[in-house]
């Protein structure tokens, strides 16, 4: 016959004592821990085990057509996050970060007085401009000649351009420029007319200014 486990604990009394099996040296030591820790003890558990798997096997398997349903609406979620996550951080995942920057170069004018205008400076980051500006506020108010970036003219015939045309209400001021690094400069040559447009007073000062915008490496 096999020995109960009540038989094997008894071979050690130290053991079967700390278990609560039976006491040592007269006393009850251990019994407490008999009597809460009884036949039930893990029942809660075993339930509730089996409680989720009768669950989990009580629910269907879906369907290729429902599967692919679950699948496409899982991507486009996650699609959907991704697109808002690059409006806080565009460059998450690229060891190369790009924003776009605005880089200008001016000079001071005064209005009513002609004078040539000569505009150059370099960008403190690589930038490669596609969108120039220029806050002349009307039609005749300077003339340019030549506009270079990066020891390149963009500008190609020997006649001046209006620089309203690179107004904040002119159209096509896209220009396909030579990317432009802080060892090269851009530079702006023309010539103010002197002409007074509306609103403005003779002898006013004021800053004729040119802007490059485009996609640059962050700058430190």
């Amino acid at each position: 016959m096999r020995p109960t486990s009540r038989q094997l604990a008894l071979r050690d009394v130290a053991m079967a004592s700390l278990l609560g099996v039976t006491a040592n040296n007269g006393t009850n030591f251990g019994s407490e821990f008999s009597g809460e820790f009884g036949s039930d003890f893990g029942d809660e558990m075993g339930d509730d085990m089996f409680c989720a798997d009768a669950v989990a096997a009580s629910i269907p398997k879906p369907t290729a057509t429902e599967a692919l349903q679950a699948y496409r609406s899982q991507m486009t979620g996650k699609i959907n996050r991704q697109k808002r996550e690059s409006l806080i951080n565009p460059n998450r995942g690229s060891d190369i970060k790009v924003e776009r920057y605005s880089f200008t170069i001016s000079q001071p004018l005064v209005i009513g007085a002609a004078a040539a205008i000569s505009m150059t400076g370099q960008p403190d980051t690589t930038i490669r401009p596609q969108v120039l500006m220029m806050n002349a506020p009307s039609p005749m108010f300077a003339t340019i000649q030549e506009i270079k970036v990066a020891n390149v003219s963009v500008t190609v015939g020997t006649g001046g351009e209006d620089a309203f045309n690179y107004s904040a209400l002119a159209v096509s001021k896209h220009l396909d420029m030579p990317t432009l690094t802080p060892a090269n400069r851009a530079t702006i040559l023309g010539a103010y007319t002197g002409y007074v447009p509306p609103g403005f007073a003779v002898g006013l000062p004021v800053t004729f200014s040119a802007s490059f915008k485009g996609p640059a490496t962050i700058a430190g």
